[in-house]
Order: C-alpha cells, then sequence, then structure tokens
C-alpha cells in the first residue's frame, strides 16, 4: 500500500495506466478517447478509508459483453471475486486499494477486490481517491 500522494500519482499513472489502456483497445476503443484516462495525469491522489455504501459502480463496466470473444463481465466478475474471497479468508491474503473517482465515488478500479470485500461484509475500504 502506498501512502505518499505522489508515489500514489506515479503508480496509477504508470501500472495502472497501461492496465487500463489495454482494457480500452480490448474493448475497441482507443486509449486517446477515453474520458477516465484523458484526467488521469491531472488528477491528485491520496489514501482514504472508504465506507463500501458510498461507492458506486460504472454500469458501463458491470455491463460490458463482448459476444465475438464470450466475454460476460459480470460473470466472469462473480467466478474471480469468489476465489478472491475465499485466498482472503484462507490465507489472510493481503490486496491493494481500490481506485475511486472523488466527484461521484465511481469505481475505477477494483471490482473483483470491491465485490469480495462486499461479500465478506466489510464496511470500510482503502481506497486511492483521485480528485481533479
Amino acid at each position: 500500500m502506498i501512502e505518499d500522494p505522489d508515489g500514489i500519482y506515479n503508480f496509477i499513472n504508470t501500472e495502472i495506466r497501461k492496465e487500463w489502456e489495454a482494457d480500452a483497445r480490448f474493448e475497441g476503443r482507443h486509449p486517446s478517447q477515453d474520458p477516465w484516462l484523458k484526467t488521469l495525469s491531472q488528477r491528485n491522489w491520496i489514501l482514504e478509508i472508504v465506507d463500501t455504501k458510498r461507492i458506486k459502480l460504472n454500469p458501463h463496466i458491470m455491463n460490458y459483453k463482448d459476444s465475438k470473444r464470450g466475454y460476460i463481465f459480470s460473470e466472469n466478475l462473480a467466478k474471480r471475486s469468489d476465489e478472491l474471497k475465499k485466498d482472503i479468508e484462507t490465507y489472510s491474503l493481503v490486496i491493494w486499494p481500490l481506485i475511486i473517482r472523488k466527484e461521484d465515488c465511481v469505481l475505477a478500479d477494483g471490482y473483483c477486490r470491491y465485490a469480495a470485500l462486499k461479500a465478506m461484509n466489510i464496511g470500510r475500504i482503502y481506497a486511492y481517491v483521485g480528485t481533479l
């Protein structure tokens, strides 16, 4: 877990950005046209403990389907989050904080972590919160 705002900024704008750019390409979108990626480098980041009830899920992500590949995000998420939940419970697995937009509390990254922790009735979660 990174606590320093500059360290969080660097982590998100290098490592996490690569993942999101790959996701955009996977979905057939050009990363330079993605509204979230356009604002990413302008955001200030802090580590916060966030109430899970405040976190909102992005419907575009939750409803994403790729019929050519037979990929349905929500089905894949259910399987992955169940496995993660078991690993957390069995091995006390430590996980990364979620990534959230401050302005609307929309979850930008960590859907599997969020779903697993929510299923475990965890009410407060560490998150990197980005504000413009």
